[in-house]
């Protein structure tokens, strides 16, 4: 077995958790069907686990047991489900796990779980797992009107115990291929189904192509990463990439996640190096006010924001303007509560004044207010991440993407920061600022 490194400041905040009243509700993560255990002996013990488990449920067949294809789907689900929950425990923080319990939920996620795991069979060895003490539900879920929660799992002390959880990390864990990797979410971000288009079928070989890159890639850091590194998204060094696109339409969002880097703090990512060698990031200044301008045929100036908060501004003014005009571009109502902790002393104006700043900066925004073009805009963005990995893969490179944001080897910095401005410009006629940030080493 293996262990990751005790940091001090990780075993000081740990005893710090432990006197804090139970957070399990609060810190969840969502179900992986294909989650499975990459350690022999820890994979071991859940197979011994679920053998009792299927033991106790064939038990109530008294006459007739279920046939041997039917109890490997039923240990098969269960085995899904005790390695997520095992995972969690490599949070160091209590996490749960996210799980549906209405079939018209599970249902709805068919395209995304294997053949195997229906809804009455997953509900099934849910309810088992419970009955036999492994696993209990923190939390059920509920379903009001625009706001909705999936049912919180987590180990029990027995099952934790009889399956070692505290001594496994992350590394003991890996996602199967064949998870889909063109996802779709509805307004109420759920996955949903779909059926298969030409698009979809070429986004998912593009897709692939990346994928298999990635796979061949050694991406690490220089350091081992401690829980301060760490965002709570974080579970594993997972390198595949899916798309998520929202509100139901092809046409909304399209980002890439997946990849680990995109869950560690920004202070870390300097610190990432690819097949053993450092590497840059680049991102686009102000991508969506770049675009706006671009889609206007206004000049694009070298830091998009300065326009609403000035130039040389301090950060945290740029960061009220990235975070309202996001707001705007995505606000279903026209409405947002955008700037919060606006200090209005230390601004000379008010929460009210900065929007109206905003407004004036990009008056364009005022006939987009409830129209979705933040999400249109995220469209735009993945496309243009889109091809320009596929353009570093088709060169045997590997390449990191972060939305708007990539990593790459160092010495493919100023091919990176090309290909970036052009495959901008062909798309909207522009020429974008770029900013790089280099390793700590190369500073």
């Amino acid at each position: 077995m293996t262990n990751e490194a005790k940091h001090p400041f990780a075993l000081k905040a740990q005893a710090l958790a432990a006197k804090l009243p139970n957070q399990l509700g609060e810190n969840s993560w969502a179900f992986e069907p294909y989650l499975v255990l990459s350690n022999p002996d820890a994979r071991n013990l859940i197979d011994l686990l679920m053998d009792d488990v299927c033991a106790a449920w064939t038990s109530t067949f008294p006459k007739r047991k279920p046939s041997t294809d039917t109890q490997q789907k039923f240990w098969g689900c269960g085995s899904a489900i005790l390695a997520n929950l095992m995972r969690a425990k490599c949070n160091k923080w209590p996490t749960t796990i996210g799980m549906y319990r209405s079939k018209g939920a599970l249902d709805r996620e068919r395209r995304y779980r294997p053949e195997y795991m229906t809804a009455d069979r997953f509900r099934t060895v849910q309810d088992w797992l419970i009955k036999c003490g492994h696993v209990e539900m923190v939390k059920s879920g509920f379903n009001l009107p625009g706001y909705s929660q999936t049912s919180r799992f987590a180990l029990t002390d027995l099952g934790a115990m009889e399956l070692e959880a505290e001594d496994w990390t992350f590394d003991d864990f890996k996602v199967d291929r064949g998870r889909e990797t063109v996802r779709l979410k509805d307004h109420n971000d759920r996955l949903r189904g779909y059926d298969d288009t030409s698009e979809t079928v070429a986004m998912r070989a593009r897709l692939d192509e990346i994928n298999a890159k990635l796979d061949a890639t050694d991406i690490a850091t220089m350091r081992p990463l401690t829980i301060h590194d760490r965002k709570p998204e974080y579970q594993g060094r997972k390198v595949r990439l899916h798309r998520v696109f929202n509100r139901g339409d092809f046409d909304h969002g399209g980002r890439f996640y997946g990849g680990w880097w995109q869950n560690v703090k920004s202070h870390v990512r300097p610190a990432i190096t690819i097949d053993g060698q450092h590497t840059i990031e680049a991102d686009f200044s102000g991508f969506n006010p770049a675009v706006l301008l671009a889609e206007t045929g206004e000049p694009i100036p070298e830091d998009p924001y300065s326009l609403i908060a000035g130039t040389g501004a301090p950060e945290e003014l740029r960061d009220h303007a990235k975070a309202t005009l996001a707001a705007l571009l995505n606000a279903k109502s026209g409405t947002t509560e955008e700037p919060r902790d606006f200090d209005s002393a230390r601004w000379g104006m008010t929460a009210e004044e900065f929007r109206a700043k905003v407004l004036d900066a990009f008056p364009m925004v005022l006939a987009m207010l409830g129209t979705d073009k933040g999400l249109t805009l995220q469209r735009l963005e993945s496309d243009l991440a889109e091809a320009i990995m596929l353009y570093f893969v088709r060169q045997g490179h590997a390449i990191l993407p972060i939305h708007d944001a990539f990593i790459v080897q160092a010495h493919l910095e100023r091919e990176l920061v090309e290909v970036m401005k052009d495959t901008f410009k062909a798309r909207l006629g522009q020429v974008p600022p770029v900013k790089v940030t280099r390793s700590y080493a190369l500073r």
